[in-house]
């Protein structure tokens, strides 16, 4: 799995010390559903967010399976309860930024008070749409700016389906060579503040806060709605569906799926330049 940590603390940090000691093979289907409870009690108390313990649940439901299927344990009681029953998923969202917002924030960020480096992952994102946790994990060799092409690779990408290549604007170049420039002997692009290590999660994060905080006409938003934001206003312009598809990195479906491998750059290359024409109100 990837992130182990990060799935193991989601985990546990809903879970009492007493029910951290209690063996799985003396409980029954009673026992789980008030261990499910607990966990969302236990998460609510601490001030987590809304879809939290659900998929906390989720996650502890899915390790009891393995521990089945490898025959660590036998006792298969919770199958029989749903995550559902105990919590709530995350509501879906649906928000997106205007063209406006876009526009003030591309013109503002060098006035942010962000790091150099935060600045062009907020660039880069609001550019290629792509998910943070792809521009994180990036190496300096994804971004080769000779052929001004940026390559995911599909380690790096949700579900590790395939690997994703993007063009890059002429507007990104100086950022990005810059960001090469600054550490020449780590692989990392976006290196953390510690060393060669991807850029942290919870930092990046904070880019989103200090637009809205900063910028005045920039509503609350999340990074990653720049994904619903430029599918959005790129289909609005007349953009082919497949184009947005492939610069979100969002895998094809039907009969595109099994016989269109082509990455469609020059298609892309045109949409993106586009775009970035859109940001700057051009």
């Amino acid at each position: 799995r990837d992130n182990p940590e990060g799935i193991l603390f989601r985990i546990t940090s809903c879970i009492d010390d007493t029910w951290l000691n209690q063996y799985i093979s003396l409980m029954d289907k009673t026992h789980f559903t008030a261990l499910f409870k607990s966990m969302n009690d236990v998460s609510i108390e601490r001030g987590r967010g809304k879809g939290f313990s659900f998929n906390s649940i989720i996650e502890f439901r899915s390790a009891l399976r393995f521990c089945v299927r490898q025959g660590f344990i036998n006792n298969t009681q919770f199958e029989a309860l749903r995550p559902s029953d105990f919590a709530s998923d995350y509501d879906s969202r649906e928000h997106y930024l205007s063209i406006k917002e876009c526009q003030l924030i591309w013109a503002n960020v060098d006035q942010l008070n962000i790091t150099d480096r935060n600045k062009v992952i907020l660039r880069c994102t609001m550019v290629f749409g792509c998910r943070i946790s792809e521009l994180c994990k990036a190496q300096k060799s994804d971004f080769d700016l000779d052929t001004k092409l940026f390559t995911t690779q599909r380690e790096n990408t949700k579900g590790s389906l395939h690997s994703i290549v993007r063009p890059i604007p002429d507007d990104l170049i100086a950022d990005l060579q810059y960001m090469k420039d600054q550490s020449p002997s780590f692989k990392h692009m976006f290196p953390n503040r510690d060393g060669d290590h991807p850029a942290n999660g919870s930092s990046v994060s904070q880019i989103a806060k200090a637009c809205h905080q900063e910028i005045e006409g920039v509503s609350t938003f999340r990074m990653h709605d720049f994904r619903r934001t430029i599918s959005t206003h790129l289909t609005d312009a007349g953009c082919p569906l497949q184009f947005t598809e492939k610069l979100l990195g969002h895998k094809m479906k039907g009969v595109l799926a099994i016989y269109n491998k082509s990455p469609m750059l020059d298609g892309l290359t045109e949409w993106v330049n586009r775009w970035v024409l859109m940001l700057k109100g051009e």
